[in-house]
């Protein structure tokens, strides 16, 4: 049986009386597929400050290929292998995209001389920005710094890929060249966890889905069964979940099999 990559072992996180993450519990394998969804304010970005080393978690702890993280910091955990995307990309505005993603290999990955080079230019091939290698990063379409955003996590060689709803304000053909470069990346063996508002986009990747609200798990198993349980449902009522890939409604999105 394969160990797990990751292991969050009843890991609790609370602001005083505001709760982002209660007793939660759960594993991923190598090269897992994992989905989070949830409304606003559920926890799910502060999830992956747990996970990636930006938050401590109050209580509970977190294994991650087979060691106790729980008291690294996010650096030390990047070295580990546990690379992350944030909403709204932030690139060196005044460096160029190659440097950005350069600084990720040799800080993230701590990655030297050719080899730090060598992981540069592999991250903007894998991510299709490489003919914008010497653009300045100031330069670049929203498209385009979501690429950036993504390189650089892959620069720091990561076997955990944490993305944080980078189809964010894309259009359809935007997000959809987005998933064939998450698919790529997952099928050379890289494990990945997506926080997305746009449903499709994570159920054409995906194997496993969970619906995170109140900073406590409401569904968690295959996509489809997920998203049609009542709790899931009446959680994303209200909810900001944009249209699918393909057009569809958004009770398409949500309730496989139902139309409003």
């Amino acid at each position: 049986m394969t160990s797990p990559l990751l292991e969050l072992d009843h890991v609790t996180k609370r602001f005083g009386r505001v709760v982002i993450a209660e007793d939660l519990s759960f594993t991923v394998g190598p090269g897992d597929t994992v989905g989070i969804v949830g409304p606003n304010g559920a926890g799910k970005t502060s999830l992956f400050g747990l996970i990636s080393g930006d938050l401590a978690p109050g209580a509970g702890q977190i294994r991650f290929a087979g060691r106790t993280v729980t008291r690294l910091d996010a650096a030390a955990r990047c070295r580990l292998g546990v690379g992350r995307t944030y909403q709204v990309p932030r690139p060196f505005a005044d460096m160029t995209v190659f440097e950005n993603v350069l600084v990720a290999a040799q800080q993230g990955a701590g990655l030297r001389r050719r080899a730090s080079y060598s992981a540069a230019v592999d991250a903007l091939d894998r991510t299709g920005m490489a003919a914008q290698a010497n653009v300045p990063a100031e330069r670049l379409g929203l498209l385009q710094r979501k690429r950036l955003e993504l390189a650089r996590a892959l620069a720091t060689k990561p076997t955990l890929l944490l993305l944080d709803e980078v189809a964010g304000g894309l259009t359809d053909p935007e997000v959809a060249q987005l998933v064939d470069i998450v698919r790529a990346v997952n099928a050379e063996g890289t494990a990945v966890i997506w926080i997305e508002h746009v449903v499709r986009a994570l159920t054409a990747v995906v194997s496993r889905l969970i619906c995170l609200a109140g900073g406590r798990f409401v569904g968690d198993g295959d996509p489809a069964a997920v998203l049609a349980e009542p709790a899931v449902r009446e959680v994303f009522l209200g909810s900001e979940v944009t249209a699918s890939l393909t057009g569809s409604t958004l009770s398409e999105d949500l309730i496989p099999g139902e139309t409003s």
